[in-house]
């Protein structure tokens, strides 16, 4: 599926330049351009780009970044300094700022389009749907960045607020969801059904229930920083379709086929990253009983079934040093990888190491019991149509039990323990409890179903605070001291932009803040260190 992408976005990019001419005109068009494109084609390859379905992206960008600064996974190689916050220019470059900005351009061509081609409505609205996703973690990811007039040509566009990105992602979400709703059943819509559209295959009502879903993640982002802005927004998508079960779960599809499956799992034999220090105590002590789903993400460490460690499952703690890397209770050896029973069901059971890295899995963007948690949030702040916050809050972990098992062999696994783990320990909820016990309940809840959406979570930890991280070991970035308790903010903008674009390093950037690693993008309220 990838490589046909590739081949038809060729095609597209290169046009049509045959034969002789003799009009300037004709001349003048750069046989580079796209030329009349079907976006049909372009969808695709938009959904695929800005999902980071390339190893090379998701490593550089998800898992050398994101992945490690919510902690999901720590660094266990001496050759990567990101996990202590050391800044690599290429990597942020090509993990981050390239692929937002390649969707970007493509969905601004398209909406260029509709004014001839009226029946690609629905695949530009399904673009703007997902464009809006992508561009919520590019601004997640480095605060203001140049949006409104970016990828049009212009080398020094200019940067806008991170506030009036966020109200612009509102409205392409409500925009999108109207419009595909009024579309609903006209046959003269391009069709985007199957390939074309690689997360729903076409269904317009999915893509409706994940606009609004969308459109509640991120009302609830700006809900310390605007409040009523959050709350309008908030209320009005629980109003609307929002995901109803783990059927509605939008995702990316990988098929394993040919040279490419999850990129998460494409990495994962390299010994460079394994279960976080954090992600260890949370799966063993938020409840009297260990997390089921822990062995359905991650896999028993090598030493113990080889006799050299007695830890199961287990991490390392995030920014080690190169010394701290080589003892023994770090080595990747002994510890966790991702090789749960979801995709590599041999190995926990019969301990058989993998060899098949090309893993057949969605690249998910959100799921049903994100939407849960969500709407336990919305209700725990009273917004209307959130219904209750316990019943809420109890449905997102049942779905994500579910969902992380969708397709594990069921005598791999046992329900048991599931309930006792709801109910007990730190994972109980009490009604009597305060707001913010409850909101830490909710959100660290949150940070596993996320999982492995390193981006979603990181947003989530600097909004909330929650889950209670451990701040790294050794920090390279001289301006975040992690003795202090302090974590990074955000990225700095890459290299490329600051020598050319003179509006990066207007001061009066993020909350007259400037530009920097420890410095919080707007809806960051200063809820961690």
């Amino acid at each position: 599926m990838k490589q046909y992408i590739k081949a038809v976005c060729s095609f597209i990019l290169t046009g049509l330049f045959t034969g002789c001419t003799g009009n300037f005109d004709d001349m003048n068009v750069d046989p580079y351009g796209i030329v009349n494109p079907n976006p049909a084609y372009i969808l695709p390859f938009i959904q695929e780009t800005g999902a980071h379905v390339d190893s090379w992206p998701y490593q550089v960008g998800d898992n050398l970044h994101s992945q490690l600064f919510c902690q999901y996974f720590s660094n266990t190689t001496t050759s990567f300094s990101s996990g202590r916050y050391g800044y690599n220019n290429a990597w942020v470059t090509d993990g981050f700022w390239t692929p937002y900005y390649t969707v970007l351009k493509h969905t601004k061509i398209t909406k260029g389009m509709l004014e001839t081609n009226p029946s690609y409505s629905n695949i530009y609205q399904i673009m703007r749907i997902v464009t809006a996703s992508f561009t919520a973690t590019a601004t997640d990811t480095f605060g203001d960045i140049p949006y409104f007039t970016a990828s049009e040509g212009n080398s020094q566009s200019a940067y806008d607020s991170q506030k009036d990105i966020y109200y612009d992602i509102f409205k392409e979400l409500t925009e999108a969801a109207e419009i595909l709703a009024k579309n609903t059943g006209d046959i003269t819509q391009e069709d985007c059904s199957g390939n074309k559209d690689i997360i729903y295959g076409g269904d317009i009502q999915k893509w409706i229930k994940f606009a609004n879903s969308l459109r509640l993640r991120y009302a609830l982002r700006l809900s310390f920083i605007d409040p009523a802005k959050a709350k309008a927004e908030g209320e009005a998508a629980l109003k609307g379709l929002l995901l109803e079960s783990n059927e509605d779960n939008a995702g990316v599809l990988i098929t394993g086929n040919g040279n490419y499956g999850h990129p998460l799992y494409q990495i994962s034999g390299w010994d460079g990253f394994c279960m976080s220090k954090a992600m260890e105590n949370i799966f063993k002590n938020s409840s009297s009983v260990s997390d089921p789903r822990m062995p359905l993400l991650f896999g028993q460490a090598r030493g113990y079934v080889t006799g050299d460690t007695e830890k199961q499952f287990g991490g390392t703690p995030n920014g080690m040093s190169v010394t701290e890397m080589a003892e023994k209770d770090n080595l990747p050896k002994n510890n966790s990888y991702c090789w749960g029973l979801q995709v590599y069901p041999d190995w926990n059971s019969r301990n058989v190491v993998p060899t098949n890295y090309k893993v057949p899995r969605r690249m998910e963007l959100m799921n049903y019991a994100e939407v849960c948690l969500l709407k336990a949030e919305a209700a725990l702040k009273g917004w209307s149509g959130a219904g209750n916050a316990k019943t809420n809050y109890e449905n997102g972990i049942r779905a994500s039990f579910e969902a992380f098992r969708t397709g594990v062999d069921a005598t791999l696994y046992s329900t048991s323990e599931d309930e006792t783990y709801i109910t007990s320990g730190s994972v109980k909820w009490n009604e009597s409890a305060s707001e913010e016990t409850k909101l830490k309940q909710i959100i660290t809840q949150k940070w596993i179903v996320l999982y492995p959406n390193g981006n979603e979570a990181w947003a989530e930890f600097r909004r909330t605070g929650y889950p209670e991280l451990i701040p790294v070991l050794h920090s390279e970035e001289s301006s975040i001291n992690p003795a202090n308790g302090e974590f990074i903010k955000k990225m700095r903008y890459v290299d490329d932009e600051i020598r050319e674009n003179p509006n990066a390093s207007d001061p009066s950037l993020n909350q007259n803040q400037g530009d920097g690693m420890n410095v919080r993008v707007w809806w960051d309220t200063k809820r961690y260190k």
